[in-house]
């Protein structure tokens, strides 16, 4: 009797069960067709708020992420999962878990993929809608002299105007998408296959890309871009990272480097206005600090992993901040390129050795002539001293200065601002073939 009470509880908690979760499960079903649509992606996003809804009393019994979100306590939570509980919180919290430091770079890359496909889907089901939406294109001319209307004159009506206006930005909301999802795509060796370590499509958008697997690399280099960097631009910044990890391989071939783009902070859109200010740094430096600690969590190397943490133009005081602040940050090289300054007046002031320390400025970019703002505005001397005498620039000491106490490395003076058109040409050539070389040489060897 006892036996046959069991095997009838067991078949009553399985007949419960399926009369739970067989409808979610008939719902997740997708078209009868070899396509995933965009259609069928958004529905993932609904039919999963529907399981979670479903599988909240599971997901109850499994101990939560820690509150704390600190690296190292991320990583022990994870550990302590099994297999098909780390299966049901990617499945059902794939944003949550993409987003915690310390996790396997594999499964951060898994949860985000969902992330982004559902994101990307939602975008272009908008954007489609709005296609359909488009008023009429043009109007007769009415001259402002006559008051009469021109024969064979049509300009755009203002309702098409603002649809059109609308239709750019939709359109450019899923660029940087369809930037990252090349990569999937295109990728040769499993040296440099991407993964997708931070995703978030809203707003200005941040995503967190690395080009190879920081878990197994023996170098990892952390690019933090500035301004004017968003996620509908952010294909230049992966280029960026994919030449910097060839030439630290191709330098250094018996060992494996993973180079990174981190975008996991909104920068500043303005060189005169936001660039001016330290709040975008600010807001930057812990989630920069948790995600250089994650990695040295992840790769579990016996002597740890080098890492080195570079920032260009504004992305070097996202940087500096976020060294001075962090310690015991896990870096051993720092390297500045294009800096408007780091935050600090000293090299030693990054915690870690000044001879590890290393930055770069082109003589024609035109962050050379960004100075401090003039600490008395009524005193012309102050404004000779503010352009013409000292090393202080906007967000400090010039980190190519000899007062900064780091090491200075060469590279072409670069274009003349207005060449081809372009504001700051010589801005942007810190990935060409010498400084290139440089930079390959610092991540692999730390040192110039």
């Amino acid at each position: 009797m006892a036996y046959a009470d069991r095997i009838a509880d067991a078949v009553k908690e399985a007949t419960d069960a399926d009369a739970k979760w067989e409808p979610k499960v008939r719902a997740l079903r997708a078209d009868d067709d070899l396509t995933v649509s965009d259609r069928d992606w958004t529905d993932v996003a609904s039919d999963t708020g529907g399981v979670r809804g479903a599988a909240d009393a599971y997901l109850g019994s499994i101990e939560p992420p820690p509150e704390n979100d600190w690296p190292q306590d991320n990583a022990d939570w994870w550990k302590g999962l099994t297999d098909e509980q780390r299966e049901a919180y990617i499945s059902l919290h794939p944003a949550s878990v993409g987003s915690l430091d310390g996790l396997p770079s594999a499964v951060r890359d898994e949860a985000n993929r969902t992330v982004l496909a559902e994101q990307r889907a939602a975008r272009q089901l908008e954007y489609d809608a709005w296609l359909r939406k488009e008023p009429e294109h043009y109007r007769p001319y009415i001259s402002p002299v006559t008051g009469r209307e021109v024969r064979g004159a049509m300009v755009p009506t203002e309702e098409w105007k603002e649809w059109e206006e609308k239709r750019k930005k939709l359109e450019n909301g899923f660029k940087g998408m369809d930037a990252i999802q090349s990569r999937f795509d295109s990728f040769t060796t499993e040296g440099n296959r991407p993964y997708l370590l931070g995703f978030d499509g809203n707003g200005m958008g941040r995503a967190i890309v690395s080009i190879g697997n920081p878990d197994t690399a023996d170098n990892v280099v952390t690019y933090v871009p500035g301004t004017f960097a968003k996620l509908e631009s952010i294909d230049g910044d992966l280029r960026r990272a994919q030449l910097l990890q060839a030439e630290a391989e191709r330098q250094d071939g018996a060992h494996a480097t993973a180079s990174i783009v981190w975008l996991g902070y909104d920068a500043p859109q303005g060189i005169m206005t936001d660039a001016t200010e330290t709040g975008w740094a600010d807001d930057a430096k812990e989630p920069l600090g948790d995600f250089i600690q994650g990695l040295e969590e992840a790769n579990h190397r016996e002597n740890g992993v080098n890492q080195t943490l570079m920032g260009h133009s504004y992305g070097s005081l996202v940087v500096g901040e976020t060294m001075e602040t962090h310690v015991d940050l896990p870096v051993d090289n720092a390297i500045m390129v294009g800096s408007p300054g780091v935050g600090v007046n000293h090299a030693k002031d990054l915690n870690i050795p000044p001879d590890h320390v290393f930055a770069g400025t082109a003589q024609n970019d035109l962050i050379n002539l960004a100075p401090p703002v003039a600490r008395d505005p009524l005193s012309p001397k102050a404004y000779w001293d503010t352009f013409f005498d000292g090393d202080e620039i906007v967000h400090g000491t010039d980190p190519t200065s000899e007062d900064f106490g780091g090491q200075v490395f060469e590279v072409p003076d670069g274009k003349l601002p207005l060449t081809d058109w372009e504001m700051m040409p010589a801005h942007s050539q810190y990935w060409d073939e010498k400084p290139l070389g440089t930079l390959g040489k610092i991540v692999t060897e730390g040192r110039l």
